[in-house]
């Protein structure tokens, strides 16, 4: 049994379907398009927040390494104040072979002091420093016998690197400060 259409009808309905799937196939691609970009960016931005996390934690190991050095009568120097700015403001104190250079954790870059690396660590240990200081405000020190000092600290993202002939100018890769105050009875 066969039906008669007009040739007329037949080759128009061809055409609208053409159009309609050409216009599903445009719909399809843009939104393909648009979620690989979106998984793209989310995985920059957890890339990123991962980096922060182990400067971070590099950052906070330090500090932590300072401080117990410090309550233990340890071999951190604690610096005189140089000024209102203070010596961890200062990019040269920071940079290796400095006279008031900062100090690194022991066994950095290993799991249980074996030698072994981790892969975690960056390749540029986190550095501490210790500064005598007063009190935020201006507060004066509680008492003769104490002595108040700031460690600061930095970490580094396992990118990190920076060009030592121009002071110490980041290359690549970023570093999260910390700072804390103690105050310390002197013996």
């Amino acid at each position: 049994m066969q039906t008669n259409i007009p040739s007329g009808q037949h080759r128009q309905q061809q055409g609208v379907v053409l159009i309609v799937v050409l216009i599903m196939l445009v719909i399809i691609g843009l939104t393909s398009a648009a979620v690989m970009r979106n998984a793209l960016t989310t995985d920059l931005v957890s890339g990123n927040v991962r980096s922060e996390t182990l400067a971070t934690e590099a950052a906070q190991l330090a500090l932590s390494y300072c401080e117990q050095q410090l309550l233990k009568g340890g071999a951190v120097l604690v610096l005189k104040p140089a000024d209102a700015e203070g010596h961890w403001s200062k990019l040269d104190n920071w940079l290796d072979g400095s006279a008031n250079g900062p100090i690194s954790p022991p066994n950095w870059g290993t799991r249980d002091g074996s030698g072994s690396a981790s892969a975690s660590a960056g390749s540029k240990a986190p550095q501490c420093m210790a500064e005598q200081t007063t009190l935020p405000g201006g507060a004066p020190t509680p008492s003769t016998d104490d002595i108040v000092v700031t460690v600061t600290a930095r970490g580094f993202t396992p990118d990190y690197k920076e060009d030592t002939t121009k002071k110490g100018q980041v290359i690549s890769g970023s570093a999260v400060w910390l700072q804390s105050t103690l105050r310390l009875k002197k013996k």
